[in-house]
């Protein structure tokens, strides 16, 4: 018991001095608070010379890329500001006020820079949220407030979805020009010097290589991170403004699209689609192969439903993807107007259909070899036939010896061949023309026999019987050579629509910027300084 007591004796003291500081400190900070407040006036700037150029620090941490508008060409970021000056209203003696050396003050209350985005899309240009700043004795004011803002970017989506986009955002003051307002950047990273540089405009500008804080930032899931360099400069707006200069501080962010989303769901499935139509040239030329090459085509159109909502739509330029798609589809139409030409060409019958020859030599003599495709046996020779009708003839003319079968010769010439009248090969025409006189010859002989008309009648139908043959062998040959050229046609379009769809795919792919960019993305890193009034110091001195 005597143990507690003497502990409390100690602690008890201690207890009451540490509440009577905290009350203290209270008190100290709630009239310093008053007193810097009296006859304090925010609508002027806080300097001890009207003349005089306030320096103001701006900076910018990068917390989120939350959107990238392709149509609207609008770039939504997160920001977490930073904005340093000194106001010689705000400065007090820490021995006067209990120690105090820094206090925060609501930023309603005090002056602040009017800094805004020029190239704002959307939203309030300037800082909307009021937070507090804080202030220490020596008067440098520290106010980091947050903010979204929706900046213009011109968006080019001519690789998509392989682009890389460059957009920036454009910090000023508005109403005072760089003689009274002078906005130098905060380097993220302390050390970093600013390095001066010229643009293509020939205008002179100071740049940092990374010039945003990446300490909050938190990657993005459609981009990546390439660059976040700052840069300041000292311009005249002649149109509106006169011949004094306002500063501006830029923010150039480059970033890349993370492309394996679309690779995965757009390019490889397009792809596959494509080489799809090759087998539409392999299929035999009959009906299934147009009802195949429908399937591919409408299977395609199904597909450019879903990319409406995938690619951006705009008329400036034709992406990179979309050009793809427009081959493809292109190519897959022309497959579909060959296959019904083809299949036409492969029902072909020799009956009513003859082959120019310049045709039978080009599909059926020459290309064959070529396309690793089987040659006819015996093709047909249209140089070295002659007619049934020639072949009547030298029947006639060499069995002068019978009148009487002469009258039969007209019949034989109705029934050797069809209406259409086809030529004859010189073997079958030399073996119906020996079959003709050997039979003749008998006739003759035996002209005076009892048996006469018989062999009259048999000549005659072993005429119309190997005529007929003839044909029928002759038919088939040309339907052949019609098939084959169906079949030359498309292994010529197979080779040409493959190398085709190569070329397409390798130039989609060499097209591509980000498939071969090696630059590493930018990762969050460690902050180099507290957010304190000592880091304030150290910025200002």
């Amino acid at each position: 018991m005597r143990r507690a007591m003497n502990v409390l004796v100690y602690v008890l003291p201690m207890l009451m001095c540490s509440m009577m500081r905290t009350v203290l400190a209270d008190v100290y900070i709630e009239q310093l608070f008053q007193h810097l407040m009296m006859d304090y006036n925010k609508s002027v700037r806080p300097v001890k010379n009207a003349s005089d150029a306030l320096l103001v620090k701006f900076g910018a941490n990068l917390c989120r890329l939350i959107d990238v508008d392709e149509v609207n060409q609008v770039l939504t970021t997160s920001l977490w500001l930073e904005i340093q000056w000194t106001d010689s209203k705000l400065v007090w003696n820490p021995d006067d006020w209990g120690s105090i050396k820094k206090i925060h003050i609501p930023s309603d209350q005090i002056w602040i820079p009017d800094i805004l985005l020029y190239n704002n899309a959307d939203g309030e240009p300037h800082i909307s949220i009021i937070s507090s700043a804080m202030v220490d004795y020596k008067g440098t004011v520290i106010w980091m407030p947050p903010s979204t803002y929706k900046s213009l970017c011109p968006i080019n989506i001519q690789y998509f979805p392989y682009d890389v986009q460059q957009c920036y955002l454009k910090f000023g003051g508005w109403s005072h020009d760089g003689q009274l307002l002078d906005l130098q950047p905060i380097p993220p990273t302390m050390g970093d010097v600013m390095e001066t540089r010229v643009d293509a405009n020939g205008i002179e500008f100071q740049y940092l290589e990374l010039g945003m804080g990446l300490s909050f930032y938190h990657e993005s899931a459609e981009w990546d991170l390439l660059s976040a360099t700052s840069s300041r400069y000292a311009q005249i707006y002649p149109g509106c403004c006169g011949q004094q200069y306002y500063v501006d501080i830029r923010y150039t962010i480059i970033i890349r699209r993370k492309a394996l989303f679309f690779t995965v769901i757009i390019v490889i499935p397009c792809m596959l689609i494509a080489n799809l139509t090759i087998f539409v040239f392999w299929i035999p030329p009959r009906e299934h192969k147009i009802t195949f090459s429908n399937s591919v085509f409408v299977a395609l159109s199904f597909y450019y439903l879903i990319l409406i909502e995938l690619i951006p739509p705009t008329s400036l330029v034709i992406p990179l993807l979309g050009k793809y798609l427009l081959f493809t589809l292109f190519m897959v139409c022309a497959s579909m107007l060959i296959s019904v030409v083809n299949v036409n060409i492969y029902r072909r019958q020799g009956t009513f259909y003859m082959m120019p020859e310049w045709m039978r030599w080009l599909f059926v003599r020459t290309l064959p070899r070529y396309l690793c495709l089987k040659m006819l046996d015996a093709p047909y020779e249209s140089s070295t036939s002659t007619s049934v009708d020639q072949s009547s003839s030298t029947v006639e003319q060499e069995s002068t010896a019978g009148s009487s079968f002469k009258n039969d010769l007209p019949m034989i010439r109705k029934y050797t061949l069809p209406s259409l009248n086809l030529p004859v090969s010189p073997r079958m025409r030399l073996l119906s023309l020996s079959e003709v006189q050997v039979t003749e010859q008998k006739l003759l002989s035996a002209e005076k026999g009892a048996h006469m008309q018989l062999f009259r009648d048999m000549a005659a139908n072993v005429a119309v019987i190997a005529a007929n043959f003839h044909n029928t062998v002759l038919q088939d040959k040309i339907t052949d050579e019609w098939r084959l050229m169906s079949l030359v046609i498309d292994r010529i379009c197979l080779v040409v629509y493959f190398v085709l769809n190569m070329i397409a795919i390798s130039l989609f792919i060499l097209q591509a910027p980000s498939l071969f960019d090696a630059r590493q993305p930018l990762q969050r890193t460690v902050a180099q300084k507290p957010l304190s009034g000592d880091a304030v110091s150290m910025l200002g001195s």
